[in-house]
């Protein structure tokens, strides 16, 4: 994919036909020892695809001029994780997808021990809301859920000096960046994945963003700038690009040079 400057509603437009490239996969082939992962993979490729229709939705609804790029560009960073996530995942296809299937125990566990706490919270609705929530759900499944998680745990546990038992913070044991380096997308994350962190954490950038400077005052407005609805799509459309390649060569619906050529917009 060369690097080339292309309008906001050249990526807008490079993402629809990467989108309806996507729609085209039909039913996968499933790779004999790794049905698990193949599971995975359309599932990855469908948020993909459904993130990437979601933007363009937004930008039929709201026009150019009130896109709200805050949401645009907080789904465009799901669409990096799940990218990261599906390359880091198709290293080892059978293990690590079986691993982050089984992580679910240790979510539900998780869930489960939240709520037990919270039974004894000092505030009474919390406190009402728990309880209640443990009696419908909880009750039921405790056992159960006891017993997957220890049977799994240990997938999810590290042990340092003198034994020290440390369990993972998610499902690899690994960050995103620490992902990301491994499945080459180093710079991708030190500078698309940066940026987009902004308006998921609500950093001073999110604010300087929306703020008008008047030699009279300050205002605030939600007014998108061609810039950012222009970001929106061409981070979207690299990171769906990424990951339909990915696809293709894994289930061989499409190949590269496909997914190239939907960035031959016609007002290129």
């Amino acid at each position: 994919m060369a690097v080339r400057p292309l309008t906001a509603d050249q990526h807008r437009q490079v993402l629809s036909q990467l989108l309806d490239l996507g729609r085209t996969f039909g039913k996968s082939p499933v790779r004999s020892a790794d049905i698990e992962y193949t599971s995975l993979m359309v599932c990855f490729l469908l948020h993909e695809i459904s993130a990437a229709n979601s933007l363009l939705r937004l930008r039929e609804a709201f026009g150019e001029a009130w896109f709200p790029t805050t949401v645009g560009y907080i789904v465009a960073r799901s669409m990096f994780e799940t990218d990261v996530t599906a390359h880091y995942i198709g290293q080892e296809p059978s293990h690590r997808a079986h691993q982050y299937i089984a992580f679910e125990s240790v979510l539900k566990k998780h869930e489960m021990d939240t709520c037990a706490k919270h039974r004894g919270s000092k505030d009474p609705q919390w406190r009402d809301a728990m309880c209640l929530l443990w009696r419908k759900r909880w009750a039921q499944e405790e056992q159960e859920v006891n017993a997957q998680y220890d049977q799994m745990r240990h997938q999810f546990e590290t042990r340092g000096k003198g034994g020290k038992v440390t369990s993972f913070h998610n499902w690899s044991g690994k960050s995103i960046r620490q992902m990301a380096v491994e499945v080459e997308h180093e710079e991708a994350y030190d500078v698309f994945y940066a940026d987009l962190s902004s308006f998921t954490h609500a950093d001073v950038r999110l604010a300087n963003r929306f703020l008008r400077l008047h030699a009279d005052g300050m205002t605030w407005s939600q007014r998108a700038r061609e810039f950012d609805v222009g970001s929106v799509f061409r981070y979207a459309a690299i990171f769906l690009t990424c990951h339909l390649k990915l696809f293709g060569q894994q289930f061989g619906v499409w190949d590269a040079q496909t997914v190239e050529r939907c960035w031959n917009s016609e007002e290129s």
